[in-house]
C-alpha cells in the first residue's frame, strides 16, 4: 500500500495542478505521511520512506513519456485545463475550512506568486536543446528539487505548477521522457533533482506541520492565494478571435468537469 501510495504521488508529482499533498488528504494519510517523514530516527518508519520513494520515482519515470508527449501535441489545450482545474477547484477548497481564510494573506499569497514567476530559467514547452552540464547548473537543478519537493508536500500547491511557473518544470520532464542508454548521462541532472526532491519534502513536512499548528487561517489564506495566482500564470496567452474563445471555453469546461470530478473524492 505504501508503494501504491508512492507510485500514485509520483504520478500526479508532473501535472501542474494537483500536489502530492492533495494525494495524501485525499487518501486521508496526510497528518501520517508528516508524522512518518519528520521521525526518521524510527526503523519502520525509514522501511516506510523507501517503499514510498520507489513507488513515487517508478511513478514520476512513467508518467513522463506521456506528459512528454501531452505538451508536444497539445500544448495550450493542456494549460487551459490544468489552470481551469485548480481555478474551479479553489473555491471548493476554501468553502471546506471558511472560517480559515483571510482575504489579507489571500492577496499575500498572491502577490508572492507573482514575484516568484519573475525568475523563469525556462519556458519552452517541449525541449529539444539541453542546457550544459555545469556545477553552477547542478547546484540550481537540486536547489528546483528542493523548492518542487517542498511544495508538493503542501496540500493544494501543485511543486510541478511552482516549478512551470519558474522554469524547469519541461527540461525536468524532458529528462524524465527521454531517458535511456544513447542519454544515460541524464542520470547525473536527475540524481540531483531527486537529492533536492527529498530534503524539499522533509523540509516541508516539517514546515507545514509547524504553520498549521500555528496558524492555520494565515496558512491556509497564504496558500490559496498562491494557488490562484499560479493558475493564472500557467494559462496561455488569448487570441481573442470567436473561435478561439469558444476553443478555449469548450476546455474550460472539461476543466470544470474534471474539477468536479475530483471535488467528489476529496
Amino acid at each position: 500500500m505504501n508503494f501504491l501510495t508512492g507510485f500514485l504521488i509520483g504520478v500526479v508529482s508532473l501535472i501542474p495542478g494537483i500536489s502530492g499533498g492533495t494525494v495524501l488528504v485525499m487518501l486521508d494519510k496526510y497528518e501520517w505521511f508528516t508524522m512518518v517523514i519528520t521521525n526518521l530516527k524510527e526503523k519502520q518508519n525509514k522501511f516506510i520512506i523507501l517503499m514510498l520513494l520507489i513507488g513515487v520515482i517508478l511513478g514520476t519515470i512513467t508518467f513522463a513519456r506521456i506528459a512528454e508527449l501531452l505538451f508536444y501535441f497539445f500544448p495550450q489545450e493542456i494549460l487551459i485545463i490544468f489552470g481551469g482545474l485548480v481555478l474551479f477547484s479553489l473555491k471548493d477548497m476554501i468553502k471546506k475550512e471558511p472560517r480559515n481564510f483571510s482575504i489579507k494573506w489571500f492577496l499575500v499569497g498572491a502577490i508572492l506568486m507573482s514575484s516568484l514567476s519573475l525568475i523563469s530559467y525556462n519556458d519552452s514547452l517541449v525541449i529539444s536543446n539541453y542546457p550544459k552540464i555545469t556545477f553552477i547548473f547542478l547546484i540550481w537543478f537540486w536547489s528546483c528539487g528542493m523548492i518542487d519537493g517542498f511544495f508538493t508536500i503542501l496540500p493544494g500547491i501543485s511543486g510541478s505548477m511552482i516549478m512551470m511557473i519558474l522554469g524547469p518544470y519541461f527540461l525536468y520532464k524532458s529528462y524524465l521522457a527521454n531517458l535511456s542508454w544513447q542519454y544515460l548521462y541524464f542520470i547525473i541532472p536527475l540524481s540531483f533533482y531527486f537529492l533536492g526532491d527529498l530534503l524539499g519534502i522533509f523540509l516541508g513536512g516539517k514546515f507545514s506541520l509547524f504553520c498549521l499548528k500555528k496558524n492555520r487561517k494565515l496558512t491556509m489564506s497564504l496558500l490559496w492565494g498562491m494557488v490562484l495566482m499560479s493558475a493564472i500564470l500557467i494559462m496561455p496567452s488569448l487570441d481573442f478571435s470567436f473561435k478561439k474563445i469558444i476553443y478555449y471555453l469548450i476546455f474550460l469546461v472539461i476543466s470544470y468537469l474534471l474539477a468536479k470530478i475530483i471535488s467528489l473524492f476529496t
